[in-house]
């Protein structure tokens, strides 16, 4: 499933972090690059999740001492009572491959809290690539389209992990097409994968395929963590991404209208994102996620929003 651009980028990195970019179903996403990456047998791919968990509240979270805003969820932390699908993820792991993977995972804070944490995580893994992860596309958005979706927690990741002194950066989004309610503008999103091909920023894309390991391996993730989170928000992205790769076409249900796009991985190398979003670094030093949403908002009142387009097809 990883496209041939995606796999020169990564040739000769081996210790991978796969980290959700926007809350906790993100992370999700990262099931068929996992699958991949660790059928070559040469790598060591952790997982990380900017988290919409009460982290502090969930039991058997490891909380650590240096970096309070970030915890260390295992298999043992899924609990039906409670939503982490990062903790549900762990124990589908944990059930399918008799893996003991540790999800780390960030509480929603700004930029700087995030950095120092990613830093540590650097450190203490030695890690070499990082892909950012993205349930949707808003992540890759240069700040003045006509919606940018739900920014505040994608911006946080993208502004920390620009910062880190890190070989390979990169961004995954799967889901073109699925934040129709969000009001995201189709057009605009295709406009900025253009110009970033123009910047030699886009990697390419790659299918989920029925079939085929990694498409399978995601099918099941996510429907395992679904079932287990009954009682619990779901993931809307993921529940269409799914529909979209069985072959389901159409409008569906209110502000859902599936196609093959939304079962397409799109690759983005991360620094060209970054460098050329127009407010990115007024993110930078933000505390707490209230102050990426100050700051997103207070910047789009300055550089001018574009009205919505459409496209002829």
């Amino acid at each position: 499933m990883i496209s041939a651009a995606l796999s020169d980028a990564l040739a000769g990195r081996k210790r991978i972090l796969l980290a959700g970019a926007g809350g906790g179903y993100d992370i999700l996403g990262a099931v068929p690059l996992l699958v991949d990456l660790l059928a070559t047998g040469e790598r060591e791919v952790h997982l990380a999740s900017l988290s919409f968990t009460y982290l502090n509240g969930l039991a058997v979270a490891i909380q650590q001492k240096r970096f309070p805003n970030l915890y260390e969820l295992t298999a043992s932390a899924a609990t039906g009572e409670a939503y982490c699908p990062e903790a549900w993820l762990a124990r589908w792991l944990e059930a399918k491959f008799g893996r003991q993977q540790s999800i780390w995972a960030f509480e929603k804070t700004g930029a700087k809290p995030l950095v120092r944490a990613y830093r540590h995580l650097v450190e203490r893994f030695e890690l070499d690539a990082i892909v950012l992860i993205d349930g949707g596309i808003d992540s890759i958005l240069r700040g003045d389209e006509s919606s940018l979706g739900t920014p505040s927690e994608d911006l946080a990741s993208l502004a920390a992990v620009h910062q880190l002194d890190v070989p390979t950066r990169l961004i995954g989004c799967v889901g073109l097409g699925a934040e129709l309610r969000d009001g995201i503008c189709h057009e605009q999103v295709l406009a900025r994968i253009a110009e970033l091909s123009r910047a030699g920023g886009y990697l390419g894309a790659a299918a989920l395929v029925q079939g085929r390991p990694a498409a399978d391996h995601y099918r099941e993730a996510v429907q395992y963590v679904f079932e287990n989170q009954q009682h619990q928000r779901r993931s809307h992205i993921h529940k269409v991404a799914l529909q979209a790769m069985q072959g389901e076409f159409g409008a569906t249900a209110p502000d859902v209208w599936l196609s093959p796009l939304m079962s397409l991985y799109w690759f983005f190398s991360l620094p060209v994102v970054a460098n050329t979003h127009l407010f990115l670094d007024s993110i930078r030093d933000t505390e707490s996620i209230w102050d990426v949403s100050a700051r997103v908002e207070g910047a789009r009142k300055v550089i001018g929003v574009r009205s919505r387009s459409g496209i002829p097809i």
